[in-house]
């Protein structure tokens, strides 16, 4: 093998893969902290077990209230109540073992960020980069190959672009399962899907050690 060969065949190797990660609801318990924020507002607000519907908050708050309700819980991310799933870190740290560069992309505000770095670094999660904005579709390029979210209306788009997406099965995203998306009961679960799925063409594990 020529020098230019082997040079091109290390880079082959160590190639990371690119991963997008959510945080609410994805890497801890969101919505619990929300309905109890919610009902402040509105006492009526159903438990989340009952939120069978994304936009199901419209009936109990107005959109501002609701945003704010959201804003409130984020820049307060490293409260010592708010823990993360207790798979998370297990789950991030098979990705980074996998070769992935970690994501981590939430729909927040900039002025949330170091709350958001304190949580993470606290919990041990690990990660490569932050990145807080309403639109995190813009992650979703050629270079972009997971995408884990909660958000059924996220992981289409991720599906439309060609990436392997897969979340959290919720009430809220349990009718659109079947979307060219895969929803799972806990990250061990996703991680065992992205790392060993049938699909060798996109089972993450398989490409790596072929590699």
């Amino acid at each position: 093998m020529t020098k230019t060969g082997l040079t091109k065949h290390n880079k082959k190797m160590t190639r990371k893969k690119k991963a997008v990660i959510d945080i609410d609801n994805t890497l801890w318990h969101f919505c619990d902290a929300l309905h109890m924020r919610l009902k402040k507002i509105n006492e009526a607000v159903p438990p989340p077990d009952d939120w069978t519907e994304w936009d199901f908050w419209e009936d109990y708050c107005s959109k501002e209230e609701f945003i704010i309700a959201i804003q409130d819980i984020q820049l307060n991310q490293d409260h010592e109540r708010h823990l993360p799933y207790p798979e998370a870190k297990g789950f991030l740290r098979a990705l980074k073992k996998n070769n992935f560069h970690i994501t981590i992309a939430s729909a927040r505000t900039p002025e949330s960020i170091e709350q958001t770095h304190r949580w993470l670094v606290k919990h041990e999660l690990v990660f490569d980069d932050i990145y807080l904005s309403y639109d995190k579709t813009v992650l979703f390029d050629q270079k972009c190959d997971l995408v884990v979210d909660d958000s059924p209306h996220i992981l289409e788009k991720a599906v439309e672009k060609g990436i392997m997406a897969a979340g959290l099965l919720f009430p809220w995203n349990r009718q659109l399962a079947n979307n060219g998306f895969k929803l799972l009961n806990n990250l061990n679960e996703i991680s065992n899907h992205i790392l060993f799925c049938p699909d060798k063409k996109k089972c993450f594990k398989q490409s790596l050690s072929e590699e």
